[in-house]
């Protein structure tokens, strides 16, 4: 039989499976079966002076390229350096850990079988609405010809919290409206009741000079985030909501800002490493950053009022910032994330690192594709 060909994707699932087993992932407390890493991996492992056995991982990727504009991942000409010199878009697998001294993170094999591999101290990743409060940015409301727009603070009515109101979507089954954003936003992870009104800004961040929080859209359906072991519980996929909007007057397609905002684009591009990317959001406003790798597992603490459970996702993508700010912090959970000219939309923000130099989000593809298929709405009140 002929020998599978190895590859970054082959290699990342290979380690996402040897640090299942040896208990590497920070927030799964220890070892996790699965499906066992090859033979060869693990002797390379073991043969790597143990070092991979320290790392506190939070999640594994691998690069991906954009056939679309006919280019692979290894033609990637990585001009960003992080701070130990290394380029941050080098091809092949990423491993991203919670703690690891600079030292330490530079002693590791640099390629597995001749494949690239970069680690990145990204910190703690987790997932806690309320936290929104402790940020020092301020809760951004944007409006468009009088009416709330996309980026802007949101929270149902009688939570402290706050997330973005990401975009607005149809039905393809039905001419409703919609607002977008992450479950843990609307639902308080799985736990706001249907018909909850969803203010904007959120309560917690009225204050003088700011129009007074005022429904947007009322809480309507979600994909539900679902915790247990890997080998037990399919990871999920997404973590997203959608909220009817009875007074269409209410809200607009423009997403930020007068300045430097734009209107919702109605075309969608798979994301692709290297790719250029922007958001509008609650906390951080306007923000740049660039798609790195597609993760193979990850692992986020979600902690809300009455959720707490350790979720495990797959097949969404890790997002850095294009300079020394913040992509995201907490509160910009839902923003919409877009191509650099604002052309093209790819995806759902749902998470970020503690310091905000890295963000998660879900391929827009997935997300319209639930609810038996969404279309994102432009042209509305702009």
């Amino acid at each position: 039989m002929p020998k599978v060909p190895l590859t970054p994707k082959k290699l990342a699932t290979d380690l996402t499976s040897f640090f299942l087993q040896n208990g590497n992932f920070f927030a799964a407390g220890g070892p996790m079966s699965l499906q066992a890493a090859p033979a060869a991996t693990q002797r390379f492992i073991e043969e790597a002076d143990g070092g991979f056995h320290g790392l506190a991982v939070q999640s594994v990727g691998y690069t991906v390229g954009d056939e679309e504009r006919g280019e692979d991942p290894f033609d990637i000409d990585a001009e960003d350096e992080d701070e130990d010199g290394e380029p941050e878009d080098r091809p092949g697998v990423h491993i991203y850990v919670a703690r690891g001294s600079k030292s330490f993170l530079r002693s590791l094999p640099d390629e597995i079988h001749g494949i690239p591999c970069t680690v990145h101290n990204v910190g703690k990743l987790f997932v806690k609405p309320h936290l929104s409060a402790t940020t020092t940015n301020r809760g951004n409301l944007y409006e468009h010809d009088d009416r709330v727009a996309c980026g802007s603070s949101c929270a149902p009515a009688g939570l402290m919290l706050a997330g973005t109101f990401g975009a607005l979507v149809r039905k393809n089954a039905g001419g409703k409206l919609y607002a977008l954003s992450n479950n843990h936003v609307f639902a308080d992870c799985n736990h706001t009741s249907v018909g909850q009104p969803i203010l904007s800004p959120a309560g917690m961040d009225a204050r003088a000079g700011l129009r007074a929080p005022s429904e947007i859209c009322r809480h309507s359906e979600i994909v539900e985030l679902r915790s247990g072991a890997p080998a037990l519980v399919a990871p999920c996929r997404e973590d997203i909501a959608i909220a009817e909007v009875p007074d269409g007057d209410a809200v607009s397609s423009w997403q930020g800002d007068d300045e430097d905002g734009y209107d919702t684009p109605t075309d969608t591009t798979d994301p692709a490493t290297g790719l250029r990317v922007k958001k509008f959001g609650r906390t951080t406003g306007l923000t740049f950053g660039t798609m790195q790798s597609v993760q193979v597992r990850l692992s986020l603490p979600y902690q809300s009022q009455n959720f707490r459970a350790l979720v495990w996702f797959q097949d969404v993508w890790m997002i850095r910032s294009n300079d020394s700010d913040p992509f995201a912090l907490g509160g910009d959970s839902g923003s919409l994330v877009v191509t650099e000219d604002g052309d093209k939309v790819v995806g759902i923000l749902f998470a970020t690192s503690n310091k905000g130099a890295f963000g998660i989000v879900i391929p827009i593809d997935r997300v319209l594709a639930a609810f038996g298929g969404l279309s994102l709405v432009a042209g509305h009140g702009v």
